[in-house]
């Protein structure tokens, strides 16, 4: 109900004169000027979402606003939800329960005439508010004698969380497509593009928030073609085998060498902590960065490693302190005609340094199976592991890469359906690399980007 607050406000000070002829046996109410909100809440809100059944149809849902905190700014009088509600979350008509200190009064101010009083309303618990836009609260004193006033925010996501999107950030990039093959590695804000050449292995570089302008990095060592298949990042630095050594750079520009060891053949991916690297008899992991290395147990014959498109992953154990999956991804030679990636687990307990490697078997008739590929590639995820095959599909798996299945939500860039080798990795923004041919794309889901601003 709106009220005439000027005309109010001479009453209670009418009142308030004639409450000084009152005998002094008379109760004396005082007033107090220390006003605030305290608490600010929403109740359930509709949503409405499309999806594609033949056409696109609305679906309405409810969300239930006591789920999103929102915090008080008492020095800037400021109220807002850090987490915003879900993309298509309607906000016109909302439900809002306001707690103010010594229970002084509410008042909403009107959404375009926010100074005005004769158009403001008091604040019903019942009534419902618009909040598609910034609105102004004032809480008064019990006299009316003062006030604070709020701006309150409602934050609502234009997006929708599980949408992926790519931007294509370069095309025909002359030094990228001279790669006869390639790969990416993502360290700090940089990622680095390891390349195959005639010449020997080659670096370009450009920073995760560009992508379109790469720079060519002249190296103090030469190293062969196929080291660029050892490029791995671990700690904020980057490690290359060559020749039986071990090399680390924080700016792939300056190599030192960390140790040379003859049995060393190829790095193959790191954990959080350590290096893995094959070696003659099978796989060997260094626990201080590349300067001393250990033979690991396999629990199978070591024929059985991949020996192509070689990718590690790590995920951690919500479940278990300093325990990490760590999965190694590949394919074997074509001529062995496999059906499927090879795929080796271990589980790694940093304070028990007992484990092993254990080699996936599948059967035939096992579903879930990631396919012989020419090429796949796997990364990271916030839900466990995703890869990147050559016939232009993106998979998902969220057990640790004992299973694996198609993800639609995620459509390649058009561009990619052409011939070559690629390169895939992730940045620690969350976003997704694929580079092939010249071309240069990044992508990533909504909702990750959402985590990176709370990050």
């Amino acid at each position: 109900m709106k009220r005439k607050f000027f005309a109010f406000i001479a009453l209670i000070t009418a009142t308030l004169s004639l409450s000084s002829c009152l005998s002094s046996d008379e109760t004396t109410v005082e007033y107090t000027h220390d006003t605030a909100i305290t608490a600010f809440s929403l109740g359930s809100l509709d949503r409405y979402t499309k999806t594609k059944a033949g056409k696109d149809t609305l679906l309405k849902a409810n969300v239930t606003g006591s789920d999103y905190k929102f915090y008080i700014d008492q020095v800037q009088r400021l109220i807002y939800n850090v987490d915003s509600l879900p993309a298509g979350t309607r906000t016109t008509a909302v439900l809002a329960t306001i707690t103010s200190k010594n229970s002084s009064p509410v008042i909403l101010m009107h959404a375009k005439q926010t100074e005005n009083l004769d158009s403001a309303a008091y604040y019903s618990s019942t009534d419902s508010i618009n909040f598609s836009e910034p609105r102004f609260i004032r809480v008064y004193s019990s006299d009316y004698s003062a006030y604070a006033q709020y701006k309150v925010i409602v934050n609502v996501h234009k997006e929708l969380p599980y949408e992926f999107k790519w931007h294509e950030l370069a095309q025909n990039n002359s030094q990228l497509a001279a790669f006869s093959d390639l790969k990416a590695v993502a360290c700090g804000d940089d990622i680095y593009v390891f390349g195959k050449t005639a010449e020997g292995t080659k670096v370009l570089k450009s920073a995760i928030n560009d992508g379109s302008a790469w720079s060519s990095i002249t190296m103090n060592e030469s190293l062969s073609s196929d080291a660029y298949q050892s490029a791995v990042a671990l700690d904020g630095k980057l490690y290359i085998a060559d020749g039986g050594k071990v090399y680390a750079s924080a700016d792939a520009a300056t190599w030192t060498v960390v140790s040379d060891n003859a049995d060393i053949k190829q790095l193959i991916g790191a954990s959080s902590k350590n290096l893995y690297a094959y070696t003659a008899t099978g796989i060997s992991v260094s626990e201080d960065k590349g300067a001393n290395w250990k033979a690991e147990k396999l629990d199978t014959d070591k024929a059985y490693l991949p020996k192509q498109n070689i990718s590690m992953n790590v995920a951690g154990v919500l479940s278990a302190k300093d325990v990490e999956n760590v999965m190694l991804l590949g394919t074997r030679d074509k001529a062995l005609k496999d059906t499927v990636a090879t795929t080796w687990l271990r589980t790694v307990d940093y304070a028990n340094e007992d484990g092993q490697w254990n080699y996936l078997e599948i059967e035939n008739n096992k579903s879930g199976k990631m396919p012989w590929l020419d090429q796949v590639i796997t990364c990271a995820a916030d839900t466990g592991f995703v890869a990147l095959g050559s016939n232009g599909k993106w998979y998902k798996s969220q057990n640790a890469g004992l299973t694996w299945k198609q993800d639609k939500m995620v459509v390649l860039p058009a561009k990619f359906a052409t011939e070559g080798r690629f390169a895939f990795c992730r940045d620690n923004q969350h976003y997704y690399w694929i580079i092939r041919n010249g071309y240069v794309w990044r992508g990533r889901f909504n909702i990750d980007g959402w985590r990176s601003k709370e990050d």
